[in-house]
């Protein structure tokens, strides 16, 4: 019997503890979803170069062999025709690109907003994921505690019993009381460490030192917080800068466009009057005006729909900011009551400690019997466990709290 109690009362130990910012960092490193919000960056910046090839010149070099039937050409047209031209284009004006240069510099600056709602995201989940990790540690701590007392109380009730003092249901009720103790400390010990696993699996590690600390009482965030630092209405009001430079672009379709071109080229002939082949070569160069005057109103169409998009986006981020305003009040009416709670529970906590001290010793003197131990040691240890979960439900409610001010 001692020999397993002992081994269930083996806590994890290390020479050092994972604290809370070393989580915060190695979430922001090795969060996928945060990769995932780089690669759209990157994939956003490949398209900006892509707009910017646009405005730069373009050279083209092509070359075809044409091989006639007889029967088919004139005497002045080769059986074997060669020709081969190289050109350059430069766009001198084009305000289309330059709409499109300008809504892929913004969807950048959309996908950097995003980025910072992926990190605040995995932040509040780390951040949770860590106070639960304390949390069922306190828990696995208390179960620890009370699986302490009642070894105790059972080697102090085998004693009287064997010396004849005790009858044989007291010690029954100890022994059977022990074990139970046993099966508590054991769920609380697993319910801990699953929640290591948990925090792993987040972290992307493969194994992490136990978290530092224990679960205290945080402080409640300042009441001057402005609504716009919260990460999704950032990316809304992104989403609405957007929508405006795309409305610019489809403005932008049938805007002249005006380009300067030049050909080198060459080709072989056949002379006249006489049938010999010579390579003719030479050059053109030019300016290319080209203006789309009428597109059967497609452009109005894309226009309407672009706008239609940004509206939608207004009416979001209208909706979201109603949103966060009512989540922070019924966060702060929740942070009042849970305040309350914990100061009732603390002098619960008290009672319910005198109270088991009082039942110990009166049982040692023989007043008071092994019901009322048991009774008094239930109480204490419910009374520990209700404070603890409600000063973890307190934590969560200011990372809520945090996490609509964007913190």
């Amino acid at each position: 019997m001692k020999r397993i109690i002992l081994t269930f009362l083996i806590s994890f130990s290390s020479s050092f503890a994972i604290t809370y910012d070393e989580v915060l960092s190695i979430a922001e490193k090795n969060a996928t979803n945060i990769k995932l919000s780089d690669k759209d960056i990157e994939k956003v910046e490949y398209q900006i170069k892509e707009a910017y090839s646009n405005i730069y010149p373009q050279v083209a070099l092509t070359g075809t062999y044409t091989r006639w039937d007889p029967n088919y050409i004139s005497g002045f047209t080769p059986k074997n025709q060669y020709s081969a031209k190289i050109g350059l284009t430069q766009k001198i004006f084009d305000y289309q690109v330059l709409s499109l240069l300008q809504l892929s510099k913004q969807n950048l600056e959309l996908q950097k907003t995003i980025k910072q709602d992926v990190i605040q995201k995995v932040k509040d989940t780390a951040r949770r994921l860590f106070l639960t990790s304390l949390y069922y540690k306190q828990i696995m701590e208390i179960k620890q505690e009370n699986l302490k007392y009642w070894e105790e109380n059972f080697k102090y009730v085998e004693g009287k019993y064997k010396a004849g003092l005790l009858a044989k249901y007291d010690y029954m009720r100890a022994s059977s009381q022990l074990q139970t103790a046993v099966s508590d400390y054991q769920l609380a010990k697993a319910n801990y460490e699953k929640s290591i696993e948990d925090l792993k699996r987040f972290l992307m590690l493969d194994d992490i030192t136990p978290p530092e600390g224990s679960l205290q009482k945080l402080e409640v965030p300042q009441e001057n917080q402005d609504i716009k630092n919260n990460t999704e209405v950032k990316v809304l009001l992104s989403q609405i800068q957007t929508a405006e430079k795309q409305i610019e672009y489809q403005k932008s379709a049938n805007y002249p466009n005006l380009s300067l071109f030049a050909n080198y080229q060459t080709n072989n002939q056949v002379k006249f009057p006489s049938t010999t082949e010579v390579w003719k070569k030479g050059y053109n160069l030019g300016l290319s005006l080209n203006w789309n005057i009428f597109d059967g109103m497609a452009k109005d169409s894309r226009v309407l729909q672009a706008k239609t998009d940004k509206s939608k986006y207004e009416i979001q981020l209208q909706d979201k900011i109603k949103q966060v305003e009512t989540e922070i009040k019924k966060a702060k009416i929740d942070l009042q009551a849970l305040e309350n709670q914990l100061k009732a529970e603390e002098e619960n906590l008290k009672v319910a400690k005198e109270s088991m001290r009082l039942s110990t010793e009166r049982f040692k003197a023989n007043i008071a019997n092994t019901l009322e131990v048991l009774e008094s040691q239930s109480n204490y240890l419910n009374t520990q466990l209700s404070y603890t979960s409600i000063l973890y439900q307190y934590n969560l409610r200011i990372f809520d709290l945090m996490n609509l001010y964007g913190r």
